[in-house]
């Protein structure tokens, strides 16, 4: 019987999902006219995925995912598994932000083919520089680490506050999850971007967000941290212990693969991990993560 209410559950959960409500789209203006605060987010969106009959759609999700960026408007979010699906209709559900953000290849169909890419408020920034590099022995072409599990990119976009003319890069990546030469290399060419930028551009604070696929002491982190940036969960009491994977659950698992790095030209002033959804499921089956930043 139990099996039955458990079924019954999950068609009344997929039917109810096809009637979500509208996203009420908030107003930026507080957020562009704080020029003390940045504040950066990192989401997986896990965007193809899901199953409709646990509720876990992709369609419904899109919007609670929507509404939850409108409730909180980060000044950058970068974000990982997010697919053109998704992203033509994030344009009319957060008319706020710009995107940059490339298809990484390899993938079998549109709705599997990913970005890593970054929204950023369009009043508040101007966009000076984007790119994208592939994680791989080859990192300028499209292309996948030899050993890897599909194409894996890293990219970047370089803004100045119109206000205070003030510079930042922010780098947002989704690192391997079969190879862990892969994860490991994917870090190493990320600190030496983050080298060229700033010889580039001058001493500019830099951020680097994204799915590592690995834990902080593993060696893709490791290289970032060797280079002076620090992981912004560790400025937060029990920070390790704030998980952001919670595998379509209320439970998070594990240790944290979710990061925000900073390089010291930043100082953090708050480290979140954002469980509160609104809804009965998941945005996705990881947690956004959240960082206040102020530039010294």
């Amino acid at each position: 019987m139990s099996k039955v209410i458990a079924f019954i559950m999950s068609i009344v959960t997929a039917v109810t999902g096809l009637f979500v409500n509208r996203v009420e789209i908030k107003s930026a203006e507080e957020r562009v006219k704080d020029n003390e605060n940045i504040v950066v987010a990192s989401y997986n969106t896990t965007a193809p995925w899901g199953n409709t009959l646990q509720g876990t759609g992709s369609n419904k999700r899109l919007k609670l995912f929507a509404q939850q960026i409108n409730d909180r408007l980060p000044d950058v979010l970068g974000v990982q598994e997010l697919n053109n699906i998704w992203l033509e209709k994030l344009e009319n559900y957060l008319p706020q932000y710009e995107y940059y953000g490339v298809l990484r290849g390899g993938d079998e169909n549109e709705k599997k083919s990913e970005m890593n890419g970054i929204f950023y408020l369009k009043d508040k920034y101007e966009l000076l520089e984007s790119n994208t590099f592939w994680i791989s022995e080859t990192p300028e072409v499209e292309s996948r680490f030899d050993g890897a599990g599909c194409n894996r990119t890293c990219s970047y976009i370089v803004l100045k506050n119109k206000s205070t003319g003030e510079i930042f890069a922010h780098f947002n990546t989704h690192l391997d999850n079969a190879s862990v030469e892969a994860q490991n290399l994917g870090g190493t060419l990320i600190a030496e971007k983050t080298d060229e930028i700033i010889s580039k551009y001058g001493n500019i604070p830099v951020v680097v967000t994204g799915d590592f696929n690995q834990y902080s002491d593993g060696e893709g982190c490791k290289a970032l941290e060797n280079k002076g940036f620090l992981n912004a969960n560790t400025t937060v009491e029990n920070g390790d212990n704030m998980l952001s994977y919670n595998g379509w659950t209320k439970e998070t698992v594990g240790r944290p693969i979710d990061f925000i790095f900073v390089n010291s030209n930043f100082t953090v002033k708050a480290y979140t991990v954002v469980t509160e959804t609104g809804a009965r499921v998941n945005v996705s089956d990881h947690y956004m993560i959240e960082a206040i930043l102020e530039i010294r």
